[in-house]
């Protein structure tokens, strides 16, 4: 019987192990939050479509007000939608190592053109590497910023690679799946684009272009929601499969 009373208090005790952690780790989301969560989906996916379509005007909506004052739309067709509010002061200042034009010249001429100098429809640069093809994606998870100003969007963007062809001497093309992360910000009630995640070098590292002044620290301190696309689907209720933690 002793034997019994034993396990019997040991089995206890893991379970409110179990319990104690369970409540450390996993939290819950209320409906006000899924709501967020649901709407920031929405935007994502027409965020998405918009770059997938290549309709630069339409993705530029999307943008940080404070952006849209420092950028033009022009600048944002001419660059196809990969360009940091100060990008004439860095070492973005230059393509493919040549000067930029004024902004005159860009304003007057924000069509791209072929290396023939005939106008050339505009293409969304998710990559730097021009060898890879975005072709749909898959949403991973929503984080919200428990002040509800701050969120983001997890995808996994699929499509092809190829490996260029003038290195390999040959074509050689595979099955892409890449990792691409949206930030959000609440501005006067609405959610818009704040920063860009570049994923354009194939070493695999990654750097962050801050569109605005955004505190890198910051983000990488808040305590957030995070919300998996399952939770998306499920009605409102209070208890999610959903995370509080530090990104």
């Amino acid at each position: 019987m002793r034997g019994v009373s034993k396990i019997t208090s040991y089995l206890l005790s893991v379970i409110f192990l179990l319990v104690v952690v369970s409540e450390k780790s996993w939290g819950q989301v209320s409906d006000e939050v899924l709501k967020e969560a649901k709407t920031l989906a929405k935007l994502e996916d027409g965020y998405f479509k918009k770059r997938l379509n290549n309709d630069l005007k339409g993705a530029y909506q999307y943008q940080h007000p404070v952006y849209k004052e420092k950028i033009s739309v022009e600048e944002f067709l001419y660059f196809e939608g990969r360009l940091i509010s100060n990008y004439r002061k860095g070492m973005q200042a230059h393509i493919s190592g040549v000067m930029i034009p004024p902004l005159e010249h860009i304003k007057k001429n924000p069509g791209k053109r072929d290396v023939l100098g005939f106008p050339r429809p505009s293409r969304y640069k998710w990559f730097e590497n021009p060898f890879i093809t975005v072709k749909g994606y898959s949403l991973e998870r929503i984080s919200i910023s428990e002040d509800g100003k701050y969120a983001m969007t997890e995808i996994m963007l699929t499509g092809r690679e190829r490996l260029n062809p003038a290195l390999i001497r040959g074509d050689l093309a595979f099955d892409m799946k890449r990792t691409h992360i949206d930030y959000w910000e609440k501005v006067n009630g609405q959610w818009v684009i704040t920063v860009l995640i570049d994923n354009s070098s194939i070493s695999g590292s990654k750097k962050t272009l801050y569109f605005i002044p955004n505190n890198n620290d910051a983000w990488q301190k808040m305590e957030y929601v995070e919300v998996d696309s399952a939770s998306l689907l499920a009605e409102p209720d209070p208890e999610r499969h959903a995370l509080n933690g530090k990104n």
